[in-house]
């Protein structure tokens, strides 16, 4: 009997030995899992802040500054003084012929202009950009504001006809002004600066410049040194431009850019001025630009002077070397119509 006893007593102690070893086993299975799973969390923690990091440093991490909305106007300074402007402007309304081809030029087409009203032009546009000018409206020069209120414009741009109307013209849309200069590159470039299209001026500019040294070059061989002459018909009569540095386009193409040798009687510190028909029977001019205002009083003029006999003197007349020139660039103009002038002379000029 205290054999059984004895057996009982220690059954029940392996039992109680076993649940204790039992529940401590449990327990550190418990502790080591939620260990593994913390160091699990932190690693992909720890591979998460490097993600971040090498996005951050890729530029892939979107920056809250580029959600910000590009501003509507752009504030700058011309002669009109400072004002804001469009961003991107729709609606350009121009005051001056002059600047619709530097605006085109530089890409942006105006919804009004100025009407051109000289005898070469195409349905008021200049002759040169007319096809891409359709669609365009005109209006007279003059001082009545109603047609440039009336484009509703949202940016215009003045030019020196309306520099005294400044104040006016701010009140019916923003406005930009551009003073005419002789080198047209300088207003180009201010454009550029003004519209934000530095690039596109530039390249314009570089194109035109490209064109001046090829023309140089060609007019070096076909003309030298002969003296040159650009006379304008004009009421019936003659007018000589001066030489370099006397402010006209006809002068600054031919002597300011090309270096071509005006003749002696050209002027050098003005533009020119009327020149007698007995004076031009003197002429030394081995090449004569001829820009002919046309009517028929003019043309007349000229058909005398290239047949009659008291003319045949010039050596300009005795060779052909007689070019008949348009109003643009020779009078005024912008990079298209400069850049193509220079094709043009070494066009007609032959050797």
């Amino acid at each position: 009997m205290q054999k059984w006893m004895l057996v009982l007593a220690m059954s029940a102690l392996m039992v109680g030995l076993l649940a204790a070893c039992g529940g401590e086993s449990k327990t550190t299975d418990g502790n080591t899992g939620a260990a593994e799973g913390a160091a699990e969390d932190a690693a992909s923690g720890n591979e998460n802040a490097a993600s971040e990091k090498t996005d951050e440093a890729n530029g892939a991490v979107p920056d809250e500054s580029e959600d910000a909305a590009e501003p509507s106007f752009r504030s700058v300074t011309t002669l009109a003084g400072t004002v804001d402007i469009p961003a991107h402007p729709q609606r350009i309304v121009l005051t001056y012929d002059d600047d619709v081809d530097h605006f085109m030029a530089l890409g942006l087409k105006p919804v009004a202009a100025p009407l051109y009203a000289r005898t070469d032009n195409i349905n008021g546009y200049l002759p040169y950009l007319a096809d891409q000018l359709e669609g365009m409206e005109t209006f007279p020069l003059s001082a009545n504001l109603e047609p440039i209120l009336s484009a509703n414009p949202d940016l215009l741009v003045a030019g020196y006809h309306h520099r005294e109307a400044l104040a006016e013209l701010q009140k019916i849309a923003p406005t930009v002004y551009f003073d005419w200069v002789v080198d047209w590159r300088e207003t180009h470039l201010e454009m550029g600066r003004v519209l934000n299209l530095e690039e596109k001026a530039q390249a314009n500019v570089d194109a035109f410049n490209a064109e001046v040294e090829t023309t140089k070059a060609d007019l070096a061989e076909k003309i030298g040194d002969d003296p040159v002459a650009f006379i304008r018909v004009r009421q019936n009569g003659l007018e000589l431009y001066g030489g370099p540095g006397t402010g006209s386009s006809a002068s600054f193409i031919l002597y300011d850019l090309l270096g071509l040798t005006p003749v002696k009687d050209a002027a050098t510190d003005t533009w020119g001025g009327p020149y007698s028909l007995e004076s031009f029977t003197q002429s030394e001019a081995e090449h004569l630009f001829l820009l002919i205002q046309e009517n028929e009083e003019n043309l007349a003029l000229v058909d005398e002077m290239l047949a009659n006999e008291l003319y045949q003197n010039v050596p300009a007349i005795q060779k052909g070397q007689v070019y008949k020139v348009h109003s643009y660039p020779w009078e005024r103009g912008g990079p298209i119509a400069f850049t193509e002038g220079m094709k043009e002379i070494r066009e007609m000029v032959q050797p």
